[in-house]
């Protein structure tokens, strides 16, 4: 009887610290999934902030060429200008 009882004892152990080890190896699961879930999220959000970075970017490009096309042209209207008035006082000049 003695044998059957201190069988019985190891597998009766055995049994609850198969229990306390599938315990907190389901804790440990549930933490890691917890901390998978946090992970995705803050790479959702950078993702969001990478297209966002991307698209502010594009914008500025657009409005530096558009600027850049603005300062030539009135660049070129200004030095128009100076040439009218250079042609101005040169018939002026040879008039007289």
């Amino acid at each position: 009887m003695a044998s059957f009882e201190s069988l019985y004892n190891k597998i009766e152990y055995n049994v609850k610290a198969a229990l306390l080890r599938l315990s907190e190896l389901s804790n440990e699961n549930e933490q890691l999934r917890r901390q998978n879930e946090e992970l995705e999220e803050k790479q959702h959000a950078l993702q969001q902030q990478l297209i966002d970075t991307e698209e502010k970017m594009k914008l500025l490009v657009i409005t530096k060429t558009v600027l850049d096309k603005k300062d030539k042209i009135e660049t070129k209207q200004q030095i128009n200008d100076w040439v009218r008035e250079i042609d101005y006082c040169i018939k002026l000049l040879s008039n007289k």
